[in-house]
Protein backbone atom coordinates (compact mmCIF):
# COMPACT_ATOMS: atom_id res chain seq x y z
CA UNK A 1 0.00 0.00 0.00
CA UNK A 2 1.50 3.44 -0.73
CA UNK A 3 -0.11 6.63 1.23
CA UNK A 4 2.11 9.41 1.15
CA UNK A 5 4.76 6.82 0.63
CA UNK A 6 -7.26 5.58 2.07
CA UNK A 7 -9.37 9.05 3.03
CA UNK A 8 -7.09 10.14 2.88
CA UNK A 9 -8.03 6.83 0.96
CA UNK A 10 -7.29 5.47 4.35
CA UNK A 11 -11.11 5.28 5.31
CA UNK A 12 -12.07 3.79 1.71
CA UNK A 13 -9.63 1.56 1.88
CA UNK A 14 -10.40 -0.10 4.88
CA UNK A 15 -14.22 0.93 4.49
CA UNK A 16 -13.87 -0.40 1.00
CA UNK A 17 -12.25 -3.54 1.74
CA UNK A 18 -14.51 -4.22 4.63
CA UNK A 19 -18.21 -3.39 2.88
CA UNK A 20 -16.39 -5.54 0.12
CA UNK A 21 -15.61 -8.68 1.74
CA UNK A 22 -18.87 -8.41 3.65
CA UNK A 23 -17.80 -7.76 6.98
CA UNK A 24 -20.25 -6.58 8.75
CA UNK A 25 -21.13 -5.45 12.41
CA UNK A 26 -22.67 -9.04 13.25
CA UNK A 27 -19.67 -10.76 11.90
CA UNK A 28 -17.31 -8.68 14.01
CA UNK A 29 -19.24 -9.62 16.98
CA UNK A 30 -18.50 -13.26 16.32
CA UNK A 31 -16.14 -14.81 19.48
CA UNK A 32 -14.50 -17.09 16.35
CA UNK A 33 -13.11 -14.18 14.32
CA UNK A 34 -9.78 -12.70 14.33
CA UNK A 35 -9.26 -9.37 15.92
CA UNK A 36 -11.88 -6.57 15.32
CA UNK A 37 -8.83 -4.26 14.64
CA UNK A 38 -6.96 -6.57 11.67
CA UNK A 39 -10.95 -7.05 10.37
CA UNK A 40 -10.59 -6.35 6.20
CA UNK A 41 -6.91 -5.29 6.68
CA UNK A 42 -6.69 -2.75 8.64
CA UNK A 43 -3.63 -1.52 10.25
CA UNK A 44 -3.00 -2.06 14.11
CA UNK A 45 -4.79 0.51 15.99
CA UNK A 46 -7.34 1.22 13.38
CA UNK A 47 -11.13 -0.47 13.87
CA UNK A 48 -13.71 -0.15 10.66
CA UNK A 49 -17.50 -1.20 11.02
CA UNK A 50 -19.38 -1.05 8.33
CA UNK A 51 -23.08 0.45 9.20
CA UNK A 52 -25.26 0.58 6.26
CA UNK A 53 -24.69 0.04 2.48
CA UNK A 54 -26.97 -0.15 -0.93
CA UNK A 55 -26.48 0.23 -4.17
CA UNK A 56 -28.96 2.20 -6.65
CA UNK A 57 -28.67 2.65 -10.53
CA UNK A 58 -27.54 6.10 -11.58
CA UNK A 59 -27.23 7.86 -14.92
CA UNK A 60 -27.16 5.85 -17.85
CA UNK A 61 -26.77 3.27 -17.74
CA UNK A 62 -24.91 2.75 -14.00
CA UNK A 63 -24.55 1.46 -10.59
CA UNK A 64 -23.58 3.54 -7.68
CA UNK A 65 -22.39 1.97 -4.26
CA UNK A 66 -22.96 3.54 -1.47
CA UNK A 67 -21.74 2.51 2.46
CA UNK A 68 -21.73 4.42 5.45
CA UNK A 69 -19.12 2.98 8.59
CA UNK A 70 -17.59 4.07 11.69
CA UNK A 71 -13.25 4.04 11.77
CA UNK A 72 -11.36 4.67 14.69
CA UNK A 73 -7.87 5.13 14.53
CA UNK A 74 -5.80 4.84 18.32
CA UNK A 75 -3.63 7.42 19.04
CA UNK A 76 -0.55 7.14 17.01
CA UNK A 77 -2.32 4.75 13.94
CA UNK A 78 -2.23 5.57 10.38
CA UNK A 79 -4.02 3.87 7.62
CA UNK A 80 -3.12 4.41 3.74
CA UNK A 81 -5.60 5.71 0.92
CA UNK A 82 -5.37 3.09 -1.94
CA UNK A 83 -4.49 4.99 -5.14
CA UNK A 84 -6.57 2.56 -7.23
CA UNK A 85 -9.71 2.93 -5.06
CA UNK A 86 -12.36 4.59 -7.30
CA UNK A 87 -14.39 5.68 -4.37
CA UNK A 88 -14.94 9.45 -3.60
CA UNK A 89 -15.13 9.31 0.06
CA UNK A 90 -16.85 12.00 2.79
CA UNK A 91 -15.60 12.22 5.75
CA UNK A 92 -17.28 13.80 9.20
CA UNK A 93 -14.86 13.86 12.52
CA UNK A 94 -17.10 13.00 15.41
CA UNK A 95 -14.17 13.26 17.87
CA UNK A 96 -10.60 13.68 18.67
CA UNK A 97 -8.30 14.73 15.34
CA UNK A 98 -6.98 13.13 12.32
CA UNK A 99 -4.57 14.55 10.18
CA UNK A 100 -4.25 13.71 6.62
CA UNK A 101 -2.35 14.28 3.58
CA UNK A 102 -3.17 13.68 0.17
CA UNK A 103 -1.70 14.25 -3.52
CA UNK A 104 -4.45 16.02 -4.24
CA UNK A 105 -6.29 19.73 -3.72
CA UNK A 106 -9.22 19.43 -1.49
CA UNK A 107 -11.79 21.26 0.62
CA UNK A 108 -12.01 20.98 4.00
CA UNK A 109 -15.78 21.98 5.49
CA UNK A 110 -14.78 23.69 9.08
CA UNK A 111 -17.79 23.05 11.86
CA UNK A 112 -20.11 25.75 12.44
CA UNK A 113 -20.35 27.49 16.07
CA UNK A 114 -23.26 27.82 18.13
CA UNK A 115 -24.98 30.94 16.86
CA UNK A 116 -23.10 31.20 13.46
CA UNK A 117 -26.34 31.75 11.13
CA UNK A 118 -24.57 29.57 7.90
CA UNK A 119 -21.02 27.79 7.68
CA UNK A 120 -17.80 29.70 6.48
CA UNK A 121 -17.11 28.57 2.88
CA UNK A 122 -14.56 26.01 3.16
CA UNK A 123 -11.21 25.75 3.43
CA UNK A 124 -8.98 24.84 0.14
CA UNK A 125 -6.03 22.87 1.01
CA UNK A 126 -3.14 22.09 -1.43
CA UNK A 127 -1.85 19.32 -2.81
CA UNK A 128 0.30 17.93 -0.49
CA UNK A 129 -0.22 19.62 2.59
CA UNK A 130 -1.22 18.78 5.98
CA UNK A 131 -4.51 19.57 7.30
CA UNK A 132 -6.50 18.23 10.42
CA UNK A 133 -10.27 17.38 11.29
CA UNK A 134 -11.50 18.01 14.41
CA UNK A 135 -15.19 17.28 15.78
CA UNK A 136 -17.54 18.31 13.25
CA UNK A 137 -15.38 19.21 10.55
CA UNK A 138 -15.66 16.99 7.41
CA UNK A 139 -13.87 16.68 3.86
CA UNK A 140 -14.59 15.35 0.64
CA UNK A 141 -12.22 12.56 -1.42
CA UNK A 142 -11.82 13.03 -4.86
CA UNK A 143 -11.08 8.94 -5.68
CA UNK A 144 -7.82 7.39 -6.85
CA UNK A 145 -5.74 9.22 -4.87
CA UNK A 146 -3.04 8.95 -2.67
CA UNK A 147 -2.29 10.07 1.12
CA UNK A 148 -2.57 8.89 4.33
CA UNK A 149 -4.79 9.52 7.54
CA UNK A 150 -3.36 9.24 11.24
CA UNK A 151 -3.87 10.05 14.64
CA UNK A 152 -1.25 12.37 16.10
CA UNK A 153 -3.38 13.08 19.63
CA UNK A 154 -3.60 10.99 22.92
CA UNK A 155 -6.98 10.10 22.40
CA UNK A 156 -9.11 7.70 20.20
CA UNK A 157 -10.14 9.50 16.78
CA UNK A 158 -13.61 8.84 15.69
CA UNK A 159 -14.94 9.28 11.98
CA UNK A 160 -18.38 8.61 10.66
CA UNK A 161 -17.45 7.67 6.64
CA UNK A 162 -19.20 7.83 3.47
CA UNK A 163 -18.35 5.99 0.17
CA UNK A 164 -19.26 6.38 -2.93
CA UNK A 165 -18.18 4.33 -5.93
CA UNK A 166 -19.79 4.55 -9.53
CA UNK A 167 -19.87 1.40 -11.45
CA UNK A 168 -20.43 1.65 -15.56
CA UNK A 169 -22.85 -1.39 -16.24
CA UNK A 170 -21.30 -1.31 -20.17
CA UNK A 171 -17.44 -1.34 -18.55
CA UNK A 172 -18.55 -3.37 -15.61
CA UNK A 173 -15.69 -1.44 -14.34
CA UNK A 174 -15.51 1.66 -11.36
CA UNK A 175 -15.76 5.21 -13.34
CA UNK A 176 -13.33 7.67 -11.26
Amino acid sequence: MRWGSIVALFITLVLGTAVTQGVSPSTLAQDATPDTQRQGGAPEGVTARSVASGSIEVLAPGTANLSLGRISLAPGASVPFDPNDPSAVLVYAASGELTFTVDAPMTVARRVEPGTPAPSEPEAVEANTEFTLRDGDSALFPPAISGEARNDGDEEAIAWVVNVALFSEAASTPTP
